[in-house]
């Protein structure tokens, strides 16, 4: 869904229409691009529901049925259809679908189990032992180096000014 479409209409058969304002769902409806029962999800409501149900897209077609010229020939707005209409139009849920999504609920609303741990199941701390001694071994390895490359650095220094690492007796 694009930023400015408040509405989209959702058609098995000719895909997603997006729609910026109510007077385009009006205009879509007049074109026949959509129908009073097809689903509309509405942005600003974050809902779904059929065109010919949602309230503001049902009083802009009141308000643009008045406005209609007598002579009827051409494309029009099609006659307002009641809501009982309407609603008597839409699928029945399947009765599956409603054991599921009673059965989801009652999923989410239980308890969480606690997760406890056996006694023979120490994977992860094992795996934590072993890492640790993996980094005292990388810092030692590292810290070796250092000293190495910072005594040999002090021998170069020190033959470079011509000072020997031996006292004289």
């Amino acid at each position: 869904m694009t930023g400015t479409a408040r509405f989209v209409c959702s058609d098995p058969d000719a895909g997603d229409f997006e729609f910026a304002d109510v007077e385009a769902v009006l205009d879509a409806l007049e074109a026949g691009l959509v129908q009073p029962g097809t689903p509309l999800f509405d942005a600003a409501r974050q809902s779904w529901q059929p065109v010919g149900l949602h309230v503001e897209i049902r009083a802009a077609w009141e308000q643009r049925l008045r406005f209609r010229p007598s002579a009827g020939g051409g494309i029009g707005l099609p006659d307002l259809p009641s809501m009982t209409a309407l609603v008597r139009s839409l699928p029945e849920e399947d009765a599956d679908e409603q054991v599921r999504r009673r059965e989801a609920f009652a999923r989410v609303r239980a308890p969480v189990p606690a997760v406890t741990r056996t006694v023979g199941d120490d994977r992860e701390p094992r795996f934590a032992a072993l890492g640790v001694v993996w980094v005292l071994v990388l810092l030692a390895v590292v810290g070796w180096i250092v000293v190495t490359f910072a005594s040999r650095l002090a021998d170069f220094a020190a033959a470079a000014v011509g000072v020997t690492g031996r006292k004289r007796p």
